[in-house]
């Protein structure tokens, strides 16, 4: 896992902005240390959790068969196996609830929006905030479009993340970590498509708590445009809803009250 310092960070903000959705002026959190997985949850973590638990209601659906996009494959009765060469993948069809039945197992949660946006970004110092200044790190982006910095995923024909279309080597899923290059400031590789990842989070349009049934994945996809995998784009899913497009990664830390 990758050890993210305490400290302020910005968040819900790119380059001269500064608003959150209803105008409220953007505060700099400021977060205690925590630990997130430098990678999205793969299919063989998950599969082996599908074993040890016994299947019931743990989070397994048919979808999930399918090699193309997931491959675990269920083999009598609640035994799990994964199709060969797709270990290594995100694993996705897994709801909110799904998500956090696996994490709970691990010892782990979800992130708050908060902790994967700083996780993406950098802290104001990437050592966390000091006393004596002299002993801080500054973030030389500290408002990063993206983990890797403002250039576009694909700028200069380069392809820093796995987004829509198969230009950048893959028509669908990435294995993880397929693009490590272009890690965030803290090591953690993927943030920006692959799978759009679960948070802990409602849904709210201000940096208020919200509370409408709706929770918050962010990072694009596979099937994003490139604008759709920056730092600050979300969207909204129901928590039983299971996609194709979306995965999820844990993170150890104090416990977090959903916002």
């Amino acid at each position: 896992m990758a050890k993210v310092p305490a400290g302020r960070f910005t968040m819900k903000s790119l380059p001269g902005g500064g608003l959150d959705e209803s105008g409220a002026t953007r505060p700099d959190p400021n977060l205690p240390l925590y630990y997130i997985a430098k990678y999205e949850t793969t299919i063989a973590m998950y599969a082996d959790y599908l074993n040890e638990v016994g299947g019931e209601g743990a989070g397994w659906n048919a979808r999930m068969a399918r090699p193309e996009r997931c491959g675990i494959i269920q083999e009598g009765n609640h035994t799990y196996s994964v199709s060969p060469g797709r270990e290594d993948y995100p694993v996705t069809y897994v709801s909110w609830y799904d998500a956090m039945g696996f994490l709970r197992w691990c010892g782990l949660r979800l992130p708050t929006e908060a902790e994967w946006e700083k996780a993406v970004r950098g802290g104001l110092y990437l050592d966390g905030d000091r006393t004596a200044d002299i002993h801080r790190d500054p973030n030389p982006l500290p408002e990063r479009r993206y983990p890797w910095g403002d250039e576009d995923p694909n700028a200069d024909g380069v392809y820093r993340c796995n987004f829509d279309g198969a230009d950048d080597g893959f028509e669908r899923l990435a294995p993880v970590g397929s693009f490590q290059r272009f890690a965030s400031p803290y090591g953690v590789c993927d943030l920006a498509g692959n799978v759009a990842e679960w948070t802990l989070d409602w849904y709210s349009t201000s940096y208020h708590a919200g509370l409408d049934g709706f929770r918050m994945v962010r990072g694009g996809s596979w099937m994003a445009v490139p604008e759709g995998c920056d730092a600050v784009t979300g969207a909204t899913q129901l928590p039983l809803q299971e996609s194709s497009i979306m995965g999820f990664r844990g993170v150890r830390g104090p416990a977090a009250t959903p916002r």
